[in-house]
């Protein structure tokens, strides 16, 4: 049994705690936060013991995972804590706000020989896992365009507002629209080159769009924001047009996969949740399902003493770096170089 330690009884602490609930192998034993309200409000739930600081929480030995559900500002500093602690950690996306904080954690926590992990859950989603078997079994043959979408109302529910403090989250190009940036490069890559412009006014870098170009001339337009108005409903979704037929995923649709290929009736591959079940968080995602993947993989990886590849510290480094250059380009109105063709 993996036992658990909460780092923010908010909305994401909520949410991961709901997953560990679900979970066999895995106890939530303590949840802390500076408010100390909140986490006896979210332990209560659970039957687990609240803190008011993260000292408190690590202190407990009996505690072998730290879920850092903090704002992203506060990642590094408690990563390191975390790892110096001995504690395995599970921490939300993004890693960092800079590369440089990125790299001390990961060299902190190799060097406590902890696992590291960070919650880039597109890569557990179901409709994006289905994407990528597509993909890397050339069924479609050749992929030649991908446009990846991700829209929500202004995150107004986040602790001080945080959020909407491109100082402290990085804007919706960090905290929001990184999910794409991530899943491009788990699905492609690292891209040649890319091109970013910003349109939001109202919050600093609150809606953006970005033309990649990755090897085999594969181009993806993604658009990310969070300045749409509160009764608008969130949508993920992506267009994948492949040699012999295009892969379609809207979270709006009732049927939210779809399959178009030539002189043949439209597929709708059936997409399986390992967990089917309610968030019963605010926020703007109703399902446990991707996070119930991403979380189950973790806690199976420091049961099995297995490194958690497919989410690696290092991957989401990679994914920060590449959204760094985006941001660059928003500023400077220039293409960016990434990688080298060939």
């Amino acid at each position: 049994m993996v036992k658990i330690g909460i780092l923010g009884a908010g909305f994401m602490g909520g949410m991961h705690a709901e997953v560990y609930r679900n979970l066999p192998n895995a106890e939530l034993v303590g949840v802390a936060d500076r408010e100390l309200d909140k986490a006896r409000k979210l332990a209560g739930r659970h039957r687990a013991t609240a803190y008011s600081t993260a000292e408190d929480l690590f202190g407990q030995e009996k505690i072998s995972v730290v879920d850092i559900c903090l704002p992203t500002f506060l990642h590094k500093e408690y990563a390191i804590k975390a790892a110096r602690e001995g504690k395995h950690i599970l921490c939300e996306k993004p890693i960092a706000l800079t590369t440089e904080d990125a790299d001390e954690m990961i060299d902190t926590a190799e060097k406590a020989g902890v696992k590291f992990m960070i919650g880039q859950v597109l890569r557990f989603w179901p409709e994006y896992i289905k994407l990528k078997e597509i993909y890397d079994s050339g069924q479609l043959g050749k992929l030649h365009s991908i446009t990846c979408i991700r829209l929500s109302p202004t995150p107004d529910w986040a602790w001080d507002n945080w959020l909407t403090d491109p100082e402290r989250s990085g804007g919706a190009l960090l905290d929001l629209h990184i999910h794409d940036t991530d899943y491009l490069l788990y699905l492609l890559g690292k891209p040649l080159s890319l091109i970013c412009s910003v349109s939001s006014h109202s919050l600093p870098f609150g809606h953006v769009f970005t033309t990649f170009t990755f090897a085999d001339n594969v181009i993806a337009c993604t658009e990310g924001g969070w300045d749409m108005p509160e009764n608008f409903p969130f949508i993920m979704a992506y267009t994948a047009l492949f040699e012999k037929g295009v892969v379609e995923f809207n979270s709006r649709a009732e049927k939210t996969l779809a399959i178009y290929i030539a002189d043949r009736k439209v597929e709708y591959p059936e997409v399986e949740q390992e967990l089917v079940a309610a968030a019963n968080t605010e926020g703007n995602i109703a399902q446990l399902g991707g996070y119930f993947s991403e979380i189950k993989y973790f806690v199976d990886s420091v049961e099995n003493d297995q490194e958690p590849a497919q989410a690696s510290a290092r991957a989401a480094r990679d994914s920060l770096k590449v959204a760094l250059a985006e941001k660059e380009s928003a500023e400077t109105g220039k293409i960016i170089k990434i990688a080298r063709a060939g």
